[in-house]
């Protein structure tokens, strides 16, 4: 009987650990503009600029989204969503980041998070690398 207890508690201490672990979803996305450019490596350096734009001459060559949800009162925020914000600009062939747009909004326990943004490439030969 000691058996069974255990493993009825084993299971549903796994059941309740997978609801409150499993409500997360990150999804990112971009749409070419102008064109667009060919896709960088995933990993490849993204200047960000969040509080004004770069003095190099750009073209905007994508539009960048990155939408978060998570439940249980966890909140995101733009570090959650800077990483993926950062791999959807490469493979949209962009060199930096501009013009992001934040929004936050929660239905009952899920908190949604938006992060938005202009991909761009950079025209002058000086512009950083």
């Amino acid at each position: 009987m000691t058996g069974k207890i255990i493993m009825i508690r084993s299971v549903t201490v796994i059941f309740l650990a997978s609801i409150l672990c499993g409500c997360v979803a990150t999804t990112g996305n971009y749409r070419p503009l102008n064109g667009g450019a060919a896709a960088r490596a995933a990993d490849c350096q993204i200047f960000v600029y969040k509080d004004s734009p770069p003095k190099q001459t750009y073209v905007a060559i994508s539009r960048l989204n990155v939408h978060l949800e998570k439940t249980f009162f966890v909140s995101s925020d733009y570090v959650s969503a800077a990483a993926e914000l950062k791999r959807q600009a490469c493979l949209s062939g962009a060199e930096a980041v501009v013009d992001l747009q934040e929004q936050s909004s929660s239905y009952l326990e899920t908190r949604i998070y938006n992060l938005s943004g202009t991909g761009v490439r950079f025209l002058a030969k000086d512009a950083p690398r």
